[in-house]
């Protein structure tokens, strides 16, 4: 495209924009010039401010918006019709403005000469309204830095640097509670329902589990461990209902048995995402419970998404099932 016709789609809409919007349809038009660049390039090489010299009242926040050629760049200049050294809103008596006018109509070397000034405090409007609003700053992959720092804060910033198995841009919303030391059923259960994008989700408590005694803990009686209510213990085992519970992901389908198999990453995503909530030493199982009408029944063909053992059934199956998943080293 070129720079009049830029020049021309622009124009019958410069005194619609706020400052903000036109900026970021200036980088959207130079990115299709430079499109090396990124936006902080642009807005530090490619974008002059100056300030209205007109002493009318103005309408709007923009003045003009012209894009100009040279030997070097192209670049755009925006005309403000607020915070300037002169024009109709300057804080300086008003015969320096009429100065500014003289100079605009004939030379406009005091024009141009206090547009330097206009141009380094204009300049800051844009980064100040941007520091506020996250939406306007993200990149992909978290590489902005407000990004960074809410990764410190959850510390995750090594993982964005290195391989990690956890979506950390699904983290980032829950910022506030995965940041708290003591998190209930209920935190846990919203957290996974956002990142794993499954809206049946129930956490089940108090899961029965076999725990080994050591050794050292063994009763003998007449030697050690002996004392009735205090660390006499029966036995080489102990049932336990407070380390345990269960994670249960309701009405799965068949392509979701194979996100949470040996075939998918969903496990081990989960199982990072638990240690990293969690503050205390809880062990968990996650049971995907899946409905009759959604079972697939096993049959030789060519499709690469059926694998008995993971998400088909030989024969008739007339009833929902429940399948607690294995994991490595549990």
């Amino acid at each position: 495209m070129r720079i009049d016709e830029i020049n021309y789609n622009i124009k019958p809409s410069t005194f619609k924009y706020t400052l903000p919007q036109a900026i970021r349809i200036c980088f959207g038009y130079l990115k299709m010039i430079y499109k090396n660049k990124n936006s902080d390039d642009l807005y530090n090489n490619h974008i002059v401010f100056k300030s209205n010299h007109s002493l009318s009242f103005q309408r709007s926040e923009l003045s003009n918006i012209d894009f100009i050629e040279t030997k070097e760049k192209i670049y755009v200049e925006i005309t403000l019709n607020f915070l300037g050294i002169f024009g109709s809103a300057s804080p300086l008596p008003v015969h320096y403005s009429e100065l500014v006018l003289e100079s605009f109509d004939s030379d406009r070397i005091l024009y141009d000469f206090l547009n330097l000034f206009n141009h380094n405090l204009q300049k800051f409007i844009y980064p100040i309204w941007e520091k506020h609003r996250y939406y306007v700053q993200y990149k992909k992959g978290l590489k902005d830095r407000f990004s960074k720092y809410i990764l410190s804060f959850l510390g995750l910033y090594g993982h964005l640097e290195n391989s990690s198995s956890l979506n950390l841009e699904k983290l980032i919303p829950y910022m506030g509670i995965l940041i708290m030391k003591h998190k209930s059923a209920g935190t846990l259960k919203s957290i996974l329902r956002h990142y794993l994008s499954h809206d049946e989700i129930e956490i089940i408590q108090c899961i029965p589990a076999n725990y080994n005694i050591p050794s050292f803990q063994y009763s003998s009686l007449g030697q050690k461990n002996i004392s009735l209510g205090s660390n006499f213990l029966i036995g080489e085992s102990i049932l336990s209902k407070n380390i345990k519970f269960r994670i249960l992901l309701k009405n799965v389908t068949s392509e979701d048995l194979i996100k949470f198999s040996i075939k998918g990453d969903k496990l081990t995503q989960i199982s990072d995402l638990i240690s990293f909530s969690l503050n205390e030493p809880l062990e968990h199982e996650i049971c995907l419970k899946i409905k009759k009408e959604n079972k697939v029944k096993f049959l030789l063909s060519k499709k690469e998404d059926r694998y008995i053992g993971i998400n088909t059934w030989l024969g008739i199956s007339d009833y929902d099932e429940e399948i607690i998943m294995a994991q490595e080293g549990k």
